[in-house]
């Protein structure tokens, strides 16, 4: 292991030089810059050797030197003495504190390596017996008078101490009647009474005999203020906008706070002096308010005065500072509440205004509701009537023709029993088309308690709601539908508009996409008594990752369409919701050209 040496040295300087030399020759340096450090390091190190400079400040190297000899550990600890001083008194004073030997200061270069290893080597110097007693008691007087000189320093301190706590304790005074007039002034909005508050409070505690606080009336035209002269506050004379003392405050916009010699230098003083604000012979400051809301522009000023040359003090001058900070963001703030109160009162009448001609809006659109429930019945009335033409001209065409038939009496009977029931099954069909169709219509427009379960034929409704879906022209009037429906006893127990807004659905997924299928197929059969229905359409297939999630509610929210990539669209998620309350199931798969959509549920 290295020897390890500890220097104790205040300059670092002379420390670089002895650690350069002394780690150039092989040692491990640690440095202390004063003693009470350099003892608690040697206590942790159990250094070889301790270079110990005498001139430290705290404790003296003589002082370390003799706390280092009655600490047990470090009692044989080799203690060399790092001095300037070369008079024999001081180096037996040295050996008397307990250091082992001494190298003069400046270090020599050349010599000084040799000298250390010389100590570590066991080299000791040893006091005369008969100089003992002496250079002993000119130690202790030594000792006396540096305790001396730290008693002093320290009642120096002290003093200091004692004054700056009362100075702390009167501004912590002064900051809490600061930080409460701050907290009652939040229910204050009247700006002028905000400002007497604020001067009233700070007046007394910087002793202020005249006090002028002015600000810029919020025109912009003119000067206003507030001033006390002994016994209150009154208002003080207008000053115009481009008064001089006013032009001269645009200069000491930056400086915020003047005061003292500083303010009787400044050509300012010359025009306070003119208006009163101060006297010959008086001690004043003079605070400038900037506005924060304009750049370099004036808000205000406050100037306090008082008889005599006391000067104000710095706790008194950042009262000043705080207080005037306190007033400008008060003021704001008040002027602030006054103007949102200003703009809640106007919106409270706007929204009166507001909600009566929304309750004007909620009528007019219930009347075009109607209007347009109308229009649309009128519209589905109308092709609903030209989708029962055909079967009304058959029923009439065959009743003509039964009647012909049965008056002519040559041939009735044998014309009868070819063409009686050819005709009769052609009214019967047309009759159950007009059944069906108003079965249904009626059913669409609210008539017939459409949310009431009953026996449904799923056939049947297939068959009326695409004639329904073709006349509002969700079929589209070229599209091929194609039906082959085979179930065996295709009954359900159900809600007619729960199938009805589930075929709609199918249809509508029929019918999208880039390229609009032009043909639809729709097929059923029955197995183990599970209905099933199939759609298949040629409207593109979808891509695989589409398939996927085609039954996810909201899929269109969260996903990006591609032009001309046909999606899942948003018509399957509901068709699922609506046979869940059926047991039902639905899936759907690329099949041909298009996409075929499977659903089944049971029917009992």
């Amino acid at each position: 292991m290295n020897t390890r040496i500890l220097c104790i040295e205040d300059n670092p300087v002379n420390y670089r030089l002895v650690q350069r030399l002394l780690v150039q020759a092989g040692y491990e340096i640690h440095w202390a810059e004063e003693g009470l450090k350099g003892f608690e390091m040697a206590l942790e190190l159990k250094p070889d050797l301790v270079l110990l400079d005498i001139n430290l400040p705290g404790l003296s190297g003589f002082e370390v030197a003799t706390k280092f000899r009655q600490q047990p550990e470090l009692k044989n600890t080799p203690i060399v003495a790092l001095t300037a001083k070369t008079m024999k008194s001081d180096r037996e004073t040295a050996l008397v504190a307990g250091c082992d030997g001494f190298i003069p200061k400046p270090i020599d270069p050349f010599a000084f390596v040799r000298q250390v290893e010389g100590y570590l080597g066991g080299q000791r110097e040893h006091l005369e017996k008969s100089r003992e007693g002496a250079v002993l008691r000119n130690f202790n007087a030594q000792m006396l008078e540096h305790l001396e000189v730290q008693l002093k320093e320290a009642e120096e301190a002290n003093r200091k101490l004692t004054a700056t706590q009362q100075e702390l304790e009167a501004r912590n005074r002064s900051l809490s009647l600061l930080v409460s007039l701050g907290q009652s002034l939040l229910l204050e909005h009247d700006s002028s009474s905000l400002v007497l508050r604020v001067l009233e409070q700070v007046r007394p505690l910087v002793g202020a005999k005249h006090l002028a606080a002015y600000r810029l009336h919020p025109s912009g035209g003119y000067w206003e203020g507030f001033h006390w002269q002994g016994q209150r506050f009154e208002a003080a004379p207008t000053l115009s906008r481009d008064h001089m003392f006013c032009e001269r405050l645009r200069t000491l916009a930056e400086v915020g706070l003047i005061h003292g010699a500083k303010l009787r230098a400044h050509r300012i003083w010359e025009e306070g002096l003119a208006l009163g604000f101060w006297g010959p012979t008086a001690e004043m400051s003079l605070q400038v308010l900037k506005d924060r809301q304009g750049e370099n522009e004036i808000w205000g000023f406050w100037v306090f005065a008082r008889e005599g040359t006391e000067p104000f003090v710095s706790l008194e001058l950042e009262l000043i500072a705080l207080h005037a900070g306190l007033a400008l963001v008060s003021i704001e703030n008040a002027e602030l509440i006054h103007s949102l109160d200003e703009s809640s009162r106007a919106l409270a009448s706007s929204y009166e205004h507001m909600e009566g001609a929304f309750q004007d809006l909620q009528h007019a659109k219930a009347e075009l509701g109607r209007q347009d429930r109308q229009v649309i019945l009128a519209d589905l009335f109308y092709k609903i009537t030209h989708r029962l033409v055909a079967p009304v001209q058959t029923l009439t065409h065959q009743s003509h023709e039964l009647g012909r038939l049965v008056s002519s009496r040559d041939s009735v009977g044998t014309v009868l029993c070819e063409q009686a029931p050819i005709a009769i099954a052609e009214i019967l069909n047309a009759v159950s088309k007009i059944e069906g169709l108003l079965k249904a219509l009626m059913r669409r427009v609210d008539k017939d308690s459409p949310s009431i379960p009953e026996w449904l034929d799923l056939h049947d409704l297939v068959l009326q709601e695409l004639e329904l879906l073709s006349a509002e022209g969700v079929v589209p009037a070229k599209a091929d539908v194609e039906t082959e429906l085979v179930a065996l006893m295709p009954r359900i127990y159900g809600v007619y508009g729960d199938f009805s807004k589930l075929l709609q659905n199918l249809v509508l997924h029929g019918f999208s996409g880039p390229t609009p299928s032009v043909k639809l197929r729709l097929r059923s059969w029955t197995e183990s008594e599970v209905f099933h229905l199939e759609v298949l359409d040629e409207g593109e297939p979808i891509p695989p990752t589409e398939l996927e999630g085609a039954f996810e509610p909201f899929r269109e929210l969260h996903q990006q369409a591609v032009i001309g990539i046909r999606s899942s669209g948003q018509y399957l998620p509901l068709c699922k919701q609506l046979l869940a309350s059926y047991h039902g199931e639905i899936e759907i798969r690329n099949e041909g050209e298009g996409t075929a959509v499977h659903l089944w549920f049971p029917l009992h």
